[in-house]
């Protein structure tokens, strides 16, 4: 007798059908059909003001922070350089799944707190624009 049902796993939507084979105490055998959805959720990463100190009279400082854990496998920007809303900074490997962090706005690079090989939690600040 086969059965079909809906399984979400990792955020990932699956049809799978699973067939019953011999009686009640063997082992069922899934069959992974087609994910429902093609495409992996879009990681947006998050602004958040930056503490300003006595000295700092830009009225624009942003942080971008990671919306989610990982390791930075490539950091593609630097202090100084101008960048433009929608350009990628830095990527970040998560359930072995490389994810583009890009610049929710245009800006000049202040800082970059991470460097390749760290491991990063969500929310935990990744660039500086200003």
């Amino acid at each position: 007798m086969k059965r079909h049902f809906q399984v979400t796993v990792n955020g990932e939507t699956y049809n799978v059908e699973v067939e019953e084979v011999g009686g009640a105490t063997e082992h069922l055998r899934p069959a992974v059909k087609t994910p429902v959805k093609k495409n992996p959720p879009v990681h947006q990463p998050t602004l958040s003001p930056t503490p300003r100190s006595a000295s700092d009279s830009r009225p624009d400082n942003r942080t971008v922070t990671s919306p989610l854990p990982g390791t930075v496998v490539e950091v593609k920007v630097k202090p100084g350089q101008r960048v433009i809303a929608g350009q990628v900074l830095l990527v970040i490997e998560a359930m072995k799944m490389e994810n583009e962090i890009q610049a929710p706005t245009g800006g000049v690079v202040r800082e970059v707190l991470v460097q390749d090989g760290m491991n990063i939690a969500s929310g935990q600040p990744l660039v500086t624009l200003g």
